[in-house]
């Protein structure tokens, strides 16, 4: 009889060893992305953007105080903390499972039986009883609940990083928010200057039409020009109202005004971003640390789901008092206890453990196929930045000298009109070149501030300073 006993154990073990938790495959790993060696972009490698803190990036007080305003009321970053809080929950109700849980309770049975002395005759008994209970508690000798909660940590890693994310997200949108409002107060500068100096002109253009010197026509054209410059500020100023509510939004406040003090030419731009090396970016960003979680946190759930194949030994006991009387229950000679070890091996289940184990495994495929499209967007979202950083600066010079090209072909050309050689259609032409012109540059400059925000957002930085909410 011992030496069965030895097989089934043996046979036991070796189940577990087969069920137990597994490294990644070489399935798992060719389906995961090639790093590249260095960026394809132009960028410097001896440093990293994201290890500067979000304060010392444009180091503007207005701005930081919006962030920090942000990161205490912002309802998304709210939520990805509750979503914390319930992972670590459940971390919890799924620990708690490796443990035995004792109850204290009390309760009485009356029945009515066959006597164990005669089979024609039934006798009524009544017991009564009370004391600690404890209820079927599963002994993790496989390791089964282990896996569980380990999955379960793993989900709350993960929550926590795509928290951090949606942290990094917050202060990339509330700085490129604030970088559109500047932008829009510059381009607004320039309407406002326009139209003022359109006004001039079509002031000027009436005297000159009541001295019989211009047509009717160049009046007409003035008043054209002067009713353009208008509508353009008409539209700035309506884009800087949904500007600011949006900017309200994200900081958590209602709709209300934003006036940042500084403009957007005071703040410089480097020549190059320092962005690291491509492998830095898989431990840097939350997005990708937390579906490297979750791929984690898989394996471990199919492993458990392996394990609900073998043998399961669980034990329920009492310790209390049993007596037939509720008067002497209390008493010492009254005292019980039981123990009840049980082992049982599932034999069939109507398929249930098979469909548990293929649920685990397409769980684990998901989250593979989640983890390399993750880890290749990032890539993608770091070289385009890095590409618009470098075109948008090209693309900044080259409109410097179409600007100051275009403010001197003005000047040549309202020279040219009042000493009669061109006409007024040319001084409007030149005009309205040098309005785009420098509406375009505000956008440009615009842009390549954004395009380092993007930089920093998708390299992972601006998560270590997270504020208690």
């Amino acid at each position: 009889m011992m030496p069965a006993r030895l097989s089934l154990l043996a046979a036991a073990l070796l189940l577990a060893a087969c069920a137990g938790p597994q490294p990644a495959t070489l399935q798992e790993a060719a389906e995961l992305p090639a790093l590249p060696s260095h960026w394809l972009a132009p960028a410097r490698t001896d440093g990293n953007l994201a290890e500067q803190r979000h304060a010392d990036l444009f180091k503007d007080a207005e701005l930081e105080q919006l962030i920090q305003e942000g990161l205490r009321n912002n309802r998304e970053l709210r939520t990805a903390a509750r979503r914390v809080q319930l992972a670590q929950a459940q971390l919890g109700l799924q620990d708690s499972a490796r443990w035995p849980h004792l109850g204290l309770g009390a309760g009485g049975t009356r029945q009515r039986a066959p006597s164990g002395l005669s089979a024609s005759e039934n006798t009524t008994s009544t017991v009564y009883n009370t004391g600690l209970a404890l209820p079927a508690w599963e002994i993790d000798l496989w390791g089964r609940l282990g896996d569980l909660s380990a999955a379960a940590q793993l989900s709350v890693e993960a929550s926590a990083a795509l928290r951090q994310f949606v942290q990094v997200g917050l202060i990339s949108r509330i700085t490129a928010g604030w970088l559109t409002l500047l932008e829009i107060d510059q381009s607004l500068a320039i309407s406002t200057r326009t139209e003022q100096s359109r006004a001039d002109s079509l002031r000027i253009m009436n005297l000159r039409f009541k001295a019989g010197v211009v047509s009717m026509v160049d009046v007409s054209q003035a008043e054209t020009s002067l009713a353009q410059a208008q509508a353009a500020k008409a539209q700035l100023l309506q884009r800087r109202g949904l500007q600011e509510n949006a900017l309200s939004l994200l900081v958590g406040r209602n709709p209300g005004p934003i006036r940042p003090s500084r403009g957007l030419a005071s703040f410089t731009l480097p020549e190059a971003l320092p962005a690291g090396l491509p492998s830095d970016l898989l431990l840097r960003r939350p997005d990708v640390r937390a579906a490297e979680m979750s791929v984690a946190a898989s394996r471990a759930s199919v492993s458990a789901a392996r394990k609900a194949y073998l043998p399961s030994i669980s034990l329920s006991g009492f310790l209390g008092f049993v007596s037939p009387q509720l008067s002497a229950l209390l008493q010492s000679e009254r005292s019980a206890y039981t123990v009840s070890p049980s082992l049982s091996l599932p034999l069939f289940t109507g398929g249930a453990l098979q469909s548990g184990l293929a649920v685990a495994e397409a769980q684990q495929g998901l989250a593979l196929e989640d983890y390399a499209r993750t880890a290749q967007t990032a890539l993608r979202e770091v070289e385009d930045a890095l590409l618009s950083f470098q075109q948008l600066r090209q693309q900044g010079l080259a409109m410097e000298r179409i600007v100051a090209a275009s403010r001197e072909r003005l000047r040549l050309v309202e020279l040219r009109y009042k000493n009669g050689i061109s006409s007024y259609f040319e001084v409007l032409d030149s005009q309205r070149q040098l309005f785009d012109a420098e509406l375009q540059q505000a956008q440009l400059s615009s842009g390549t501030y954004a395009s380092v925000i993007e930089l920093y957002r998708a390299l992972g930085g601006g998560w270590e300073a997270a504020p208690k909410s």
